[in-house]
């Protein structure tokens, strides 16, 4: 900013230089001058500035990289107990459902198991989003970690909801990727000539609308909507706090609602921060910090397990059993070390204050 100030002061001094002999007219036609330069002048810094922060960026990097990487030194080396036994986790979680998989495959194909490919599908995916929370946590991300565990919660409740209910619900599930499609395809195609895009052809749009309608025939209207294909079991318009309930896990919610304030733009997500303690929430955190852990990191244990534990009992035999006592035996343990250190973080807090 000092840069960009003092080379504005330069182009300004130069346009309107020394005011002292000049009348009034004149001066007003040099003022009006100036302004009538201002686009250009904007241009002539933007271009200064540009090239000197081009030259300058490699130190410039390297000086924040150095910043970043002393402090996650430091942080891992706080919340490393915790950190490697969540690892372990998801590490086992991921070889599990891994196993499962290869072992199963071919007869749940056979088998036209919709239930086994929902959930392996959803396990796969859920053990990407722990490993994005991982990173997140690792980097001193605590409000990011919370906003993804928001989705590993997301697909646990589908999870439970699809074991629960079955192979229609499953497969309901599973084409309603087409009414998915069919919404993304339309809303692209109002937008892509702004958005400088080659549009769909009409046969492509119309293709998948007669596939959407034989979906609305065969499942009626509200099959439509967000979670239409959970309409069978629920009422016509489900949301997901129904899904959470039928799934018992309506408990979680305020978690859930806690985790989306890093997610939407509402003014509590400017303000409510799990990186900040209460004594010091006024600062503006707009990088990482060594706080607030604990909660991310168990509802990612929590989450994982419960769909890790939907897709092994729907496959049991006594290696998925004994995998499952283990996996609840590491919940316990990264609940607890991760829960140490964030007390001592808050006594260090209020001993400070």
């Amino acid at each position: 900013m000092d840069l960009i100030q003092n080379i504005l002061r330069e182009v300004i001094h130069s346009q309107i230089a020394d005011y002292s002999n000049l009348d009034e007219d004149e001066i007003k036609k040099r003022i009006n001058k100036y302004i009538d330069s201002i686009p250009g002048v904007i241009d002539q810094i933007s271009l200064i500035v540009k090239k000197t922060l081009d030259k300058n960026s490699n130190s410039m990097l390297r000086e924040h990289r150095n910043i970043r990487k002393g402090f996650e030194k430091r942080h891992n080396k706080l919340w490393k107990k915790g950190l490697n036994l969540l690892e372990t986790f998801i590490v086992i979680s991921y070889e599990a459902g891994e196993d499962l998989n290869k072992s199963f495959r071919e007869e749940a194909a056979n088998n036209n198991d919709f239930v086994f490919d929902t959930l392996t599908r959803l396990h796969a995916r859920s053990i990407q989003v722990a490993y994005e929370v991982l990173s997140l946590l690792e980097s001193g991300f605590a409000d990011g970690a919370h906003a993804r565990w928001r989705t590993i919660h997301e697909i646990s409740v589908i999870s439970l909801f699809i074991k629960k209910y079955g192979q229609d619900i499953a497969e309901r599930y599973l084409l309603h990727e087409l009414i998915e499609s069919y919404k993304a395809m339309t809303q692209y195609q109002k937008y892509c000539e702004k958005l400088n895009q080659p549009p769909y052809s009409i046969d492509e749009i119309n293709n998948l609308k007669t596939t959407r309608d034989k979906l609305v025939e065969k499942y009626g209207k509200e099959y439509c909507e967000q979670y239409g294909w959970a309409n069978i079991v629920l009422s016509k318009n489900p949301n997901f706090s129904d899904l959470e309930k039928e799934s018992g896990l309506e408990h979680l919610r305020p978690y859930y609602k806690m985790a989306s304030y890093n997610v939407h733009a509402n003014p509590k997500g400017i303000k409510f921060k799990l990186g900040l303690t209460e004594e010091i929430e006024n600062i503006l955190l707009s990088g990482p910090s060594n706080y607030g852990l604990a909660d991310p990191a168990h509802g990612t244990t929590l989450s994982l397990l419960q769909i890790t534990s939907a897709l092994l009992t729907h496959k049991t035999n006594m290696d998925h059993l004994v995998v499952l006592k283990i996996l609840f035996e590491y919940e316990k343990e990264i609940a607890k070390a991760f829960e140490e250190v964030n007390n001592i973080m808050k006594g260090k807090v209020a001993s400070a204050c």
